[in-house]
C-alpha cells in the first residue's frame, strides 16, 4: 500500500505541477525499487526521484511543499521530534499537507482493536485478516497487495491528528490553515482527513 501511495501521488503530483522537482523518501528498499521500476514512461528522471531514507535522519534542502500520506501516524519518534523535523524542513511560508487518521470514535476503537490484534499475532491471526482481506477487498487488490495490509493490522497508530498534536504543530511554527475530508475506502482503515499547515517565521 506505502509502495503504491509513493508511486501514485507523485505522479499525479507530476502532472499537476509541470514545473515543479519532486523526491519521493520511503524508508523500505522494495517500495522505492517498485517505484524506480514503474516509473511513469514521460515524467523526466530529472523532475521525479525516489530515495530511500529513515525520514528523520533525511537531510535536504528546505522544500516549498511537504506531503504526507498515511505515514505520520506510524513513524516510531518522540512527535515532538518529528514535529519539528517537518518545520525544519520547510522553507518560511512553505507548505505541510498531511492526510492522517483523525480523533474519533471510530479511529479510537479501532486502535484498541489493533493493540488487541498485536497481543495475539500469530500465523493463524495472519491467515484469518488475509482471508477477511480477501472478502472484502478481493477484487480490487492483487494478492501481493492484500498480504502487504496484513501488517498494518497490528500497527495502532502512534498518533493522531487532534488538539494536543495541532498544538506541537503551532509550537514549530506550523499554523493550520485548512482541513480537508477523505473517503475512507475500507472498513479496515482508520478515518483520515487532510490538515494543511504553512510555516511562519518564528
Amino acid at each position: 500500500m506505502f509502495r503504491q501511495r509513493l508511486r501514485s501521488l507523485l505522479f499525479r503530483l507530476a502532472e499537476a505541477l509541470p514545473a515543479a522537482t519532486l523526491i519521493g523518501v520511503d524508508v523500505s528498499p522494495a517500495n522505492v525499487h517498485a517505484a524506480q521500476q514503474q516509473q511513469a514512461a514521460g515524467t523526466p528522471a530529472a523532475r521525479v526521484r525516489f530515495e530511500m531514507a529513515d525520514y528523520l535522519t533525511y537531510r535536504a534542502e528546505p522544500f516549498d511543499v511537504i506531503v504526507t500520506d498515511g505515514v505520520l501516524h506510524v513513524i516510531a519518534a518522540e512527535t515532538g521530534v518529528l514535529v519539528r523535523k517537518l518545520a525544519n524542513d520547510l522553507r518560511a511560508g512553505g507548505l505541510l499537507m498531511c492526510n492522517m487518521p483523525f480523533d474519533c470514535r471510530y479511529n479510537r476503537t479501532f486502535s484498541l482493536i489493533r493493540r488487541a490484534l498485536r497481543r495475539v499475532q500469530s500465523p493463524w491471526v495472519d491467515r484469518r485478516i488475509l482471508q477477511v482481506g480477501r472478502l472484502l477487498h478481493g477484487r480490487d487488490m492483487d494478492e501481493n497487495g492484500l498480504r502487504e495490509r496484513v501488517a498494518y493490522m497490528y500497527m495502532p497508530p502512534a498518533r493522531m491528528m487532534d488538539e494536543r498534536l495541532a498544538r506541537y504543530f503551532a509550537s514549530a511554527g506550523l499554523e493550520r490553515i485548512a482541513e480537508y475530508p477523505t473517503p475512507n475506502t475500507s472498513l479496515s482503515q482508520l478515518r483520515h482527513r487532510v490538515t494543511v499547515f504553512v510555516r511562519r517565521d518564528r
